[in-house]
């Protein structure tokens, strides 16, 4: 299993998702693009699935190097991400996997702060904003742990005990492209 989160505290609840699991290669934001176009070119094995977490939008995944941002994960890559299982986690990540053709589970918008809850009209707290965030991330390796992964975006909405609007919303954004 080969995981890309970028450093952010904002992004931190994601964590849950491969905690205690056996991660091949992390990848944060001291790679390079080389080195990350390396990684997945030649040290991943065919169908290996590969987690993308963090930050980011139809271009690909956020991270910043000494606080200059770019796209750690983006279309240079994609042939790549082709031969493998992906799991991106990130937001508009499905009209990444749409564009490129990427089969796996993406995440569309995700409100993981309070900005984005109020740029989307999504009435919350930040208590409950904290609290959903961690249930999303630990309800999300559940799934993908005990179900294959075209049953995660229907099994994720089962899930959701609170159905507010926050909760709604997220859990009504994740896809499965075969």
């Amino acid at each position: 299993m080969v995981v890309i989160h970028p450093t952010d505290n904002t992004t931190d609840f994601l964590k849950k998702i491969y905690h205690k699991r056996a991660v091949n290669h992390f990848v944060n934001e001291n790679y390079t693009n080389s080195e990350l176009t390396y990684l997945l070119n030649h040290q991943c094995y065919e169908n290996e699935r590969v987690y993308m977490l963090g930050h980011g939008n139809e271009y690909g995944l956020f991270s910043k190097t000494k606080n200059q941002p770019r796209l750690i994960i983006n279309s240079k890559h994609v042939e790549f991400l082709r031969k493998l299982e992906c799991i991106g986690v990130w937001c508009n990540a499905n009209m990444f996997a749409e564009k490129y053709n990427l089969k796996g589970l993406f995440t569309g918008m995700i409100i993981s702060e309070m900005d984005e809850a109020y740029w989307y009209g999504i009435n919350t707290t930040n208590e409950e904003l904290e609290e959903e965030n961690e249930k999303f991330a630990i309800r999300l390796k559940y799934c993908i742990q005990k179900y294959p992964l075209n049953e995660v975006p229907i099994r994720m909405l089962e899930m959701d005990d609170k159905k507010s609007q926050l909760t709604t919303f997220n859990y009504q954004n994740i896809y499965w492209y075969e």
